[in-house]
């Protein structure tokens, strides 16, 4: 019987918000490493899709020999290149942004339950984003280790 997979996955475009939210949430002892863990490997994503969303500028966007942004005279606008449309160039970076990760939490698995758990059970209120992303990463967790745990 191979052993299961336990692993949370998100979007590109939620990473950031995720992290800064998980961040703020008042947790003690293994929760509160594993949230620490977590966070670390939301930010190892969250730098990868940097450099991607990088390359797919420089992928539509032109550049000089320096391999800098060429901008409209507003100086805030980016000149495409002559080969592409912003629609295309949009939803390319769109298909970037949804994209799903997923993070391998097995290795961690008595921190993350421990943090899965803190989470179950958080006691202080929440609303508007916040609860949003708490309900996030508890679906995740729930996944993960909410049956048959």
């Amino acid at each position: 019987m191979t052993a299961r997979k336990e692993e949370v996955t998100f979007t590109n475009g939620q990473l950031v918000t995720i992290g800064n939210t998980l961040a703020a949430f008042k947790l003690k002892g293994r929760a509160s490493l594993g949230r620490t863990w977590l966070i670390n490997h939301l930010e190892d994503l969250n730098k990868q899709f940097n450099a991607d969303q990088l390359a797919t500028q420089k992928n539509f966007f032109k550049t000089d020999e320096a391999g800098d942004f060429i901008y409209q005279k507003d100086k805030k606008t980016l000149i495409l290149k002559d080969d592409y449309t912003m629609d295309e160039a949009q939803k390319e970076f769109d298909q970037l942004v949804n994209e799903p990760v997923s993070i391998e939490i097995s290795s961690y698995s008595a921190r993350m339950k421990a943090l899965f758990h803190a989470l179950e059970d958080y006691p202080y209120e929440m609303e508007g984003q916040v609860a949003q992303v708490y309900a996030l990463v508890f679906d995740q967790f729930d996944k993960a280790y909410g049956k048959g745990e």
